[in-house]
């Protein structure tokens, strides 16, 4: 209603300060009015009534016309039925307008109060990227905004699509943190496949408590069109039902808050890189000095080897020179290991690794590995237990030398000298199994299985050489066959490292070559 409105209802209905009106001077001269009209209403009929009368008529009837009389006062009474009822109308109508004045500006307030609880809302959920803190952020400031007394928030799972987790929970609400609800199913999970805030009107029996707790108000978290997750609030704490204009609040909150936890999301996952690439970046420069030292160690031998015959040809016997010879052969296989290490690491991490599956007996690579060891390794003692009647598997021979030259030379490393190194070969459903024992000071449980990933080494890494790869080579070589490998105390006391290897040949057991892929 305009300024002008209210002033021309004003004059209408005889204010004088017409200009600002107030709903209580309006009431003022409505009872103002119906008093006046009371008064007159009765005054003038009864003056009618009375001049009826003989006595009256006797002394007033030479004077004036009675019937006059009577006329005016009718006319007056018409007179005064117009001027009230036009008053009425005036001061009804600036009434109602007043009325639906007050009704908006409270409206106004109230909506100015929501924006104001919104905004600071806002601002609380974005002053901090922490998703545990934006969180309770939320849930409270949902509660302050709705009078709620409990509340829960469901995010996304982003490892499993289509699930929802509950992720924060505020009051006595029933939910757990880590519940998860599937979309499309339940109250929260219709929620989230249609992505439109819900109002549940809860149950109109029973105390006041119990109706209020049963009143929920649940809204979808999207931002750029992609599902976050769900906000749930109930339990009024005015102990009444919530309300539709409370559910058109809780949606655009819902807004807000979405976009609030995507941030966050955003937030932790860029630390996550970061800190990822920070490890990945110092793994690298280890990488880089250790390979630097490793192959560095046999290129220096072999360069003093050959300086040593190229300068001395003429004066070394053919003992020496044989014995230069063998020093510079193992050196040379040294190296060589070294580099089919790097370039196996680099096979199984991209899942190339090619396997050839044969018919030999797996046995005769047995065998050979550990008579290599035995030749050449004067400090310790190898025991071989292998079936004495022939293996029919379908594995690849140089996966299997491979894997047996790797576990008996870190027995070597490790185990004290005069120890015995236990290799042993047996059948198993689908495949053999492979198992190497040694005496040395065993693992600590925690420790076993950080053994089998790349460049880890250990204890005593400063005693001896390699590039903490052979145990990752083990297992990508036992899972590319469909086995495993584990480590387990030995009865001896040290550790014993078991591999399993699958019969990777068809059906038919034709062999022939399978790319598999590597973890």
């Amino acid at each position: 209603m305009t300024a002008e409105e209210k002033a021309a209802f004003a004059r209408t209905a005889g204010l004088r300060d017409f200009n600002t009106p107030e709903l209580e001077d309006v009431d003022r001269r409505r009872s103002q009015l119906w008093l006046l009209s009371l008064v007159f209403g009765l005054a003038i009929p009864a003056a009618i009534i009375a001049l009826g009368f003989d006595s009256l008529q006797r002394v007033f009837g030479e004077l004036v016309d009675m019937r006059t009389v009577r006329l005016v006062l009718l006319a007056l009474l018409v007179a005064l039925a117009g001027y009230v009822a036009e008053r009425e109308r005036a001061l009804r109508n600036l009434t109602k307008l007043l009325v639906e004045e007050r009704v908006l500006t409270a409206t106004l307030v109230s909506r100015v109060a929501e924006l104001d609880a919104l905004l600071e809302a806002s601002r609380a959920m974005n002053s901090s990227l922490n998703l545990d803190t934006v969180l309770d952020v939320i849930l409270r400031s949902a509660c302050d905004l709705l009078d709620a007394a409990q509340g829960s928030i469901q995010l996304a799972d982003p490892d499993e699509p289509g699930i929802l987790r509950v992720a924060a929970v505020q009051g006595s609400s029933s939910a757990q943190v880590g519940q998860r609800q599937v979309v499309g199913e339940g109250l929260a999970g219709s929620v989230a496949q249609r992505r439109e805030a819900v109002l549940v009107t809860g149950r109109h029996d029973g105390s006041k408590a119990e109706r209020s707790a049963a009143s929920a108000l649940l809204a979808p978290l999207v931002t750029r069109g992609d599902l976050v997750g769900v906000l749930n609030v109930s339990g009024s704490a005015r102990g009444g039902h919530f309300n539709e204009f409370q559910l058109r609040s809780v949606a655009v909150f819902a807004e807000t808050a979405a976009a609030a936890i995507a941030n966050a999301r955003a937030h932790e996952l860029s630390e996550e890189r970061v800190a990822a690439l920070t490890e990945l970046d110092r793994m690298k420069g280890e990488f880089l000095q250790l390979v630097t030292h490793e192959l560095r160690t046999p290129l220096t031998s072999l360069i003093g080897l050959a300086t040593t015959i190229a300068g001395n040809a003429e004066r070394l016997q053919p003992p020496q020179v044989r014995q230069l010879a063998e020093m510079t052969r193992s050196q040379g296989w040294r190296l060589e290991r070294l580099v089919n290490d790097l370039l196996q690491s680099a096979e199984a991490q991209r899942g190339t690794l090619r396997l050839e599956p044969t018919d030999d007996d797996p046995r005769t690579v047995v065998r050979e590995v550990v008579d290599g060891f035995r030749s050449t390794t004067a400090t310790h003692e190898f025991h071989l237990d292998v079936p004495s009647s022939p293996l029919v598997c379908g594995v690849d021979a140089d996966a299997v030398s491979r894997i047996l030259t790797n576990l008996v030379g870190n027995a070597v490393k490790y185990a004290p000298e005069g120890t015995t190194v236990h290799v042993g070969l047996r059948a198993a459903p689908g495949g053999i199994v492979l198992s190497v024992a040694d005496q040395g000071p065993g693992i600590p449980p925690e420790q076993r299985e950080e053994l089998f990933a790349k460049f880890r080494r250990g204890p005593m890494v400063a005693d001896v050489g390699g590039l903490g790869l052979g145990l990752y080579i083990v297992r990508c070589l036992a899972e590319a066959h469909g086995g495993e490998a584990t480590v387990r105390p030995a009865p001896s006391g040290g550790s014993e490292f078991i591999v399993t290897l699958g019969d990777l040949r068809p059906v038919e057991h034709a062999p022939e070559t399978v790319e598999v892929s590597a973890r």
